[in-house]
């Protein structure tokens, strides 16, 4: 079958790390529209129908964890609207483990297409979960595809680690160099690679990243790559390959080809990352009754205001921000512990000015992880502010404590100076009564050190409803502490 003038032989359409987002959302740059199921499944089957007999779907994985429409029911609406869509394959992300593996096992038999982890192993062996396939293949017009998936070797540390304890992530590479071959035997005419893991690339189209280097060290032909995990664009070629990320949450998809010629040469191209803009298609009737069905079961609680902004409260990436004091100081009030600390990950979006909803503050805080106190040595505690500083960088929001530190110093000997709330000095030698989140307590995040913790209490406290508790007990407007935590040598 030779590829026709107008289409390509087979056409490649993916998303990732969809993260529940089945709302739509707003450009910040244009206003637009963008993003939700309604809109991303319009610009889909519109692509699909100029080509439906040669059009593949795949997503990157972190498809169910984020919102309340989705996190409510465990991921149900996002495989319900995925089963729609008819997506062909979907590589298991280090959040699809958030609700335990009897939670995923629920969802991987609820879709209509597998779930793939070819670098997931029981831990000690060279055997995958039974529930868990390394590839497939399917067949769209008369051309055979295979995919092969993968998860981010970081899982242990970005979902709950007592979800994962029984499992290895190991090498995507080696992954990929023992599938792609089983998969070729079987007769594909291409191989994708379909992975949750990511990169980025900078202005001048030079990419780095965990997934850039896991396919550079590939050995075994792949035809074409999906990424995912990091939320960024990726457009490049990696040993001849498109290689594709589309963003998060719904605002994008990625649209590639793959052709084969009489004489069986194999070309692929990407035609690049598309933003899902919904004032450029009309609605999906089905997936707009699929929305509102699940919209109607919780709107009064999504709808509920419970705090007003008197300005908008941003969400970076590292850093010591105001969002994250406000969630730190809830959590010690919650507590009546000394200190806490909270990691930046699990803090998910910004917020507006003026009223902010319960719904709002769930995608805020969205993983529903309980508050863990624990009596800390101090060298302990110093090895948590250490470690929330890899890269020179703070990954980790405090409260109870102002941290003094040197960023040129060497790794370890960052902390100047910690002083707690009564202006003394951490003392290595002391022991500290101390709060994190169940995430961080069981090492997740590489914070092992709390698994030193004594008097450990699981408080069963959820982390939201501590943040909704405190920040409705505050004067309205809510003013996020201004305060400064962790201070630079630089500043004086």
């Amino acid at each position: 079958m030779i590829a026709n003038a107008r289409f390509p032989q087979v056409r490649v359409l993916s998303t990732t790390d969809f993260h529940g987002a089945v709302e739509p959302g707003t450009d910040r740059q244009s206003g637009r529209p963008l993003g939700g199921s309604v809109s991303l499944a319009a610009h889909i089957e519109r692509l699909r129908a100029e080509n439906p007999e040669g059009t593949v779907l795949l997503d990157g994985g972190d498809c169910f964890q984020g919102t309340m429409i989705s996190n409510l029911q465990f991921g149900r609406p996002v495989v319900e609207q995925m089963n729609r869509l008819r997506y062909d394959a979907l590589a298991i992300g280090n959040h699809e483990f958030d609700w335990g593996v009897d939670v995923l096992r629920e969802r991987i038999a609820q879709a209509a297409f597998p779930m793939l982890g070819a670098n997931i192993y029981v831990k000690g062996t060279d055997r995958h979960p039974e529930w868990v396939k390394p590839w497939t293949i399917v067949e769209k017009g008369g051309v055979r595809i295979g995919f092969v998936g993968m998860t981010t070797t970081s899982t242990p540390t970005t979902t709950r680690p007592v979800n994962v304890v029984d499992f290895e992530f190991r090498s995507i590479a080696a992954a990929l160099d023992r599938y792609i071959p089983e998969v070729r035997a079987q007769g594909v005419d291409f191989v994708v690679a379909v992975m949750h893991e990511g990169g980025f690339c900078d202005e001048s189209g030079e990419c780095h990243g965990e997934a850039i280097d896991a396919l550079q060290a590939t050995r075994a032909r792949f035809d074409y790559a999906v990424t995912g995990h990091t939320h960024s664009r990726v457009e490049t070629r990696i040993h001849g390959a498109p290689v594709v990320q589309s963003f998060s949450n719904s605002t994008a998809f990625g649209l590639g080809r793959l052709d084969l010629d009489a004489a069986g040469i194999v070309t692929a191209e990407l035609v690049g990352v598309r933003q899902a803009y919904a004032d450029e298609v009309e609605p999906d009737a089905a997936v707009t009754a699929l929305v509102e069905r699940f919209r109607l079961l919780q709107e009064d609680l999504v709808a509920r205001v419970v705090m007003t902004l008197p300005e908008p409260l941003d969400k970076p990436r590292r850093g010591d921000f105001p969002l994250g004091r406000l969630i730190a100081d809830a959590q010690r009030s919650m507590t009546g512990t000394q200190v806490s600390l909270m990691n930046n990950g699990g803090i998910r979006r910004p917020l507006p000015a003026g009223d902010i909803t319960y719904g709002e503050l769930f995608e805020l805080q969205p993983f529903g992880n309980t508050l863990v106190t624990m009596t800390l040595p101090g060298d302990r505690l110093l090895a948590a502010l250490e470690h929330a500083m890899e890269d020179a960088g703070t990954d980790a929001q405090v409260s109870g404590m102002t941290v003094r530190y040197d960023p040129r110093r060497p790794y370890g000997d960052r902390i100047l100076e910690v002083r707690l709330g009564d202006d003394t000095r951490l003392d290595p030698g002391a022991a500290y009564t101390v709060t994190v989140n169940d995430f961080m307590a069981t090492g997740g995040g590489g914070y092992t050190m709390f698994l030193d913790g004594r008097d450990v209490v699981q408080t069963g406290i959820v982390d939201l409803d501590a943040l909704v508790a405190y920040v409705s007990e505050l004067p309205q407007p809510v003013r996020a502490p201004g305060d400064r935590r962790w201070i630079p040598e630089s500043s004086g």
